[in-house]
């Protein structure tokens, strides 16, 4: 059997259709030779041309589309940041495609050897051309206009010179958050920021603000306030690129607030303090109070002294013991810290200079109890009120700060070092069976006063100490002139006087004893007993006025006899207290020899009772 066939010429892609209906004419033309050959052999034999146009198929979904970064409700994209979304296209033609996302559902347009176009709505986004099977990213940046949530389709579509097809369906996400709708987070407003300073130191500043947010998708956004001691914030970590002064504790719907206690010390003055909002997502905030300087003023505070800080010694002793007669004893010593919340060192000024003077007393006051007075000048008594409203010709005193105890702007404290001088009169305590103020105590206060003349509070001694008695007399009458007597003669009343000056801080009485008389008395070589040439001690009388001889007292030369003259304690820096004694004397009828006797009386003070010292 012999075939006479010709080649046909075909064109476009083989399809199953194509295939049957060759079968088909190959059988007919079989079974028709078969049949022909029974009958009669074919003389000749003719051909048809087939044609058939396969058409351009559509890319397919090989991995749907998805937001390549989520962009939901719960993590919106913030306006002017990036959306993505990927998936993978694969073409029957081995053909590039592109992933086209549009904001509505209607079919694109392909284009050819092109991008595709939605044919519908807003293009959010379209790929770059892509290769079969490989993954393709379209991405738009947001934008502030747009609304919160967005509804998006993606398509895939083929770039095909002839035929360009797109997917006859969309897809819209994979899951629940990186699925269609995209989500834009808008920024909050933020037009007012304050605080309200100024403040003390250790003080609570609130710093407000007028914001809001107006996104409400899903729930309403909420906004929150940071607050920087400098300008800078770093919108990554959202927090100040220097110092953190204060943030919310919670979020807010509108006018985010922060609060901020200033710390101790702090130096009276202003700072910046920079006003920053964020919403719940951590989106900055736009509007003309982002980054305002709101100026925090801090007060300045009057500064204070502890008691406890105040110390009133001796440089030896704790007891303040006087030690010169009729005068100052110097080189008592007096201690002090002051405290300012604004600290120890002025703003703008050099180290340990915020605290600028002092006031400050020393005084008498009854055991356990507080002065509430000896502070100003009409205070001053050198008895028992010290004052520093003083002179300094009056009391004195010489204080010293020891800028070494300040360490600078962030230290409060700063001590104080004083020495001071108190008169022989200044009140004794503290001896109950000697002093007249047994149940006192001396006592010392100080109040600072800052370089801005801001006045603090007393803080008195925690400690009082007290002033011992000083026992101390000067004798203004140094002979006893009994004047001319014959022997059997005697002064009668009593003319002689002595008088003695209290010049310690006691009331006084004395003491006396004395020697016999004659014409050759010296200390070294005393009367030798004689009836005709010495005169015995005890012809020699005294007593407190002027009373008759009778009535004196006989002075002893072995055993010393009180003269109750009572010298009232002095009050006076200048005119010591005094009294006088009286005194008498008989010159026995036995004295033969004339002339000039002399002798020595001793005068020793001793405390008077208390109650006769006023």
């Amino acid at each position: 059997m012999s075939y006479n066939t010709d080649h046909l010429q075909t064109a476009g892609k083989i399809t199953v259709y194509t295939t049957l209906i060759g079968v088909v004419a190959f059988a007919v033309i079989f079974i028709f030779n078969i049949g022909e050959n029974k009958i009669k052999q074919a003389d000749a034999q003719s051909t048809a041309t087939t044609s058939v146009t396969v058409l351009n198929t559509p890319p397919a979904w090989t991995a749907s589309s998805t937001e390549l970064v989520e962009s939901s409700q719960g993590n919106p994209t913030n306006a002017g940041d990036v959306v993505s979304w990927v998936a993978i296209g694969t073409d029957s033609n081995s053909e590039p495609y592109y992933l086209l996302i549009c904001s509505t559902n209607a079919s694109p347009t392909p284009n050819s050897s092109a991008a595709p176009a939605c044919s519908a709505g807003v293009q959010w986004a379209v790929s770059a051309s892509t290769t079969s099977g490989t993954l393709a990213t379209a991405a738009t940046t947001t934008l502030s206009a747009w609304a919160e949530s967005n509804a998006w389709y993606a398509w895939i579509c083929d770039d095909n010179s002839g035929t360009p097809r797109c997917s006859a369906t969309y897809t819209q996400g994979t899951n629940a958050t990186n699925s269609s709708p995209f989500e834009v987070n808008h920024r909050p407003a933020f037009t007012i920021f304050n605080d309200n300073s100024p403040a003390d130191p250790g003080q609570t500043v609130t710093f407000t603000s007028t914001s809001s947010d107006s996104d409400t998708s899903g729930s309403p956004d909420t906004v929150f306030l940071t607050v920087c001691a400098s300008s800078g914030f770093n919108t990554t970590t959202n927090a100040c690129t220097g110092t953190t002064l204060a943030t919310s504790t919670v979020s807010v719907a509108s006018d985010a607030t922060a609060s901020y206690t200033i710390v101790i010390p702090t130096q009276d003055q202003n700072y910046s303090a920079f006003g920053y909002v964020t919403d719940n997502h951590g989106f900055e905030a736009t509007g003309g109070a982002q980054d305002t300087d709101s100026t925090l003023s801090v007060n300045n505070v009057a500064p204070t002294v502890s008691g406890a800080t105040v110390s009133l010694v001796q440089a030896t002793t704790t007891d303040i013991i006087l030690t010169t007669e009729s005068g100052e004893t110097t080189g008592f010593t007096l201690s002090f810290t002051t405290a300012d919340n604004n600290s120890c060192d002025a703003a703008g000024g050099g180290p340990a200079d915020e605290i600028a003077s002092y006031d400050l007393s020393v005084y008498r006051t009854p055991t356990g109890n507080s002065s509430t007075t000896c502070i100003v000048a009409g205070d001053y008594d050198a008895n028992n009120c010290y004052t520093s409203a003083v002179a300094t010709t009056t009391w004195n005193l010489s204080c010293t700060s020891n800028a070494g105890t300040c360490s600078g702007s962030g230290d409060t404290d700063m001590t104080w070092d004083c020495t001071f001088p108190l008169w022989y009169i200044a009140d004794p305590t503290g001896n109950a069976t000697s002093t007249f103020y047994s149940t006192d105590e001396w006592r010392s206060q100080v109040r600072g006063i800052d370089d801005d003349s801001a006045i603090g509070s007393f803080g008195e001694s925690s400690v009082g100490v007290d002033v011992q008695p000083l026992l101390a007399f000067a004798l203004n009458t140094l002979s006893i002139p009994y004047g001319a007597l014959e022997p059997g003669q005697q002064t009668d009343p009593l003319i002689a006087t002595t008088t003695i000056s209290a010049t310690g801080n006691v009331g006084l009485d004395k003491d006396v004893q004395g020697e016999s008389m004659c014409t050759t008395y010296t200390t070294a070589s005393p009367c030798a007993p004689s009836a005709t040439s010495t005169i015995p001690e005890s012809e020699q009388v005294f007593a407190t006025s002027t009373t008759s001889y009778a009535a004196g007292v006989s002075l002893s030369s072995t055993t010393p006899q009180e003269v109750e003259i009572n010298v009232l304690k002095s009050t006076s820096t200048s005119t010591p207290a005094t009294a006088n004694a009286y005194w008498g004397i008989r010159v026995p009828g036995s004295i033969t020899f004339a002339g000039d006797y002399t002798g020595e009386n001793t005068f020793t003070a001793i405390i008077g009772e208390t109650a006769e010292w006023q």
